[in-house]
């Protein structure tokens, strides 16, 4: 399918017009409008990690003039913890997104090497401010690239929950960790969502992690039996493994949200979540189609869009299916 690129927003979910402004002026050198943003999320966690995720990935290739702010006056604990989520999405830039075989073994020396470089401000940033969770969350895509052991992830992910318990962006890192394509295994990635949907409060959109499983379930299903020259044992899969228990499951998990939703920074990431997962079973289209009809233009670039090809047009061929009109623009 070939769409309209300029239809989409890719990588950008959020409503938050400041955060919009903020990214633009940061790719065009301003930094200093990420430190106005970052300061006004001072208690916030959830706002906090959103920006900081979104301006580390605006600041890509610019870490060493984020270090420059601290003679401009900027809040320490700020810049360290944007330096640092800088330099691991400065990392990932290098090595790719791709899995570690088909990566080469320069590319993966200096992705160490600089990843290597976000330890220490990160932790700088967690004893500055005792109370934020937001370097630890940021520390956890640390420990995944450096292939730091299941007890050294462990240990951070105690750390985070201790000051922020329902925190998402912790939440989805740590279903990564534990998950199979990162060296755990799809019962953990389980065991995990289901204790999120667990914890997660009435109305909390952290409940979408049961979605975001499943949808890591298949992919790693069809990587398997792509592998494996096996595609028609593969699309067999996809037809029957929605089961009246994983609808009900979902259903349960999708209604713990929406049944009193209140406004969250995650929320667009939350219905793209459910919306993806939902279009896969045509006896959830109705409920696909309220979540995907609900994110306007803005487009994640990873699950459940990214995970399959070009997301802006693996979303549009969800709407088209689901026999809904393309979003207008922004």
């Amino acid at each position: 399918m070939h769409i309209d690129g300029d239809k989409f927003v890719v990588g950008r979910t959020w409503r938050d017009p400041a955060l919009d402004a903020a990214v633009d002026a940061v790719r065009d050198g301003y930094l200093s409008a990420g430190v106005v943003l970052l300061r006004e999320t001072h208690g916030d966690p959830e706002l906090r990690s959103l920006r900081v995720d979104a301006l580390s990935a605006a600041a890509v290739g610019r870490s060493r003039e984020i270090a420059e702010l601290f003679e401009k006056g900027a809040d320490k604990a700020d810049v360290l913890l944007w330096f640092g989520g800088t330099i691991i999405d400065e990392a990932w830039a290098i090595r790719g997104g791709g899995y570690a075989s088909t990566v080469t073994e320069d590319r993966f020396k200096m992705f160490f090497a600089t990843l290597a470089g976000a330890h220490d401000p990160l932790m700088e940033a967690a004893r500055l401010r005792p109370d934020d969770p937001v370097p630890w969350e940021q520390l956890m895509g640390f420990a995944l690239g450096m292939q730091l052991s299941r007890s050294d992830e462990n240990v951070i992910w105690r750390e985070l929950v201790a000051r922020c318990p329902t925190l998402f962006s912790g939440h989805r890192a740590r279903l990564q960790t534990v998950a199979a394509k990162w060296g755990g295994s799809h019962e953990d990635m389980f065991d995990h969502a289901r204790e999120a949907v667990a914890l997660a409060p009435e109305g909390h959109p952290l409940s979408a992690m049961l979605a975001l499983a499943h949808l890591e379930y298949l992919l790693s299903e069809q990587n398997r039996f792509v592998e494996q020259n096996k595609m028609m044992a593969y699309m067999k899969l996809s037809m029957t493994y929605f089961s009246d228990q994983i609808v009900r499951e979902l259903k349960e998990a999708e209604r713990q949200w929406t049944g009193s939703m209140k406004p969250h920074p995650r929320e667009l990431e939350a219905h793209h979540l459910f919306g993806g997962i939902f279009v896969h079973e045509s006896s959830t289209h109705t409920l696909a189609a309220q979540h995907l009809t609900r994110v306007g233009n803005r487009v994640p670039k990873a699950a459940p869009w990214g995970y399959h090809g070009d997301p802006a047009e693996e979303f549009a061929g969800a709407l088209t299916k689901l026999k809904l009109p393309l979003p207008s623009s922004d």
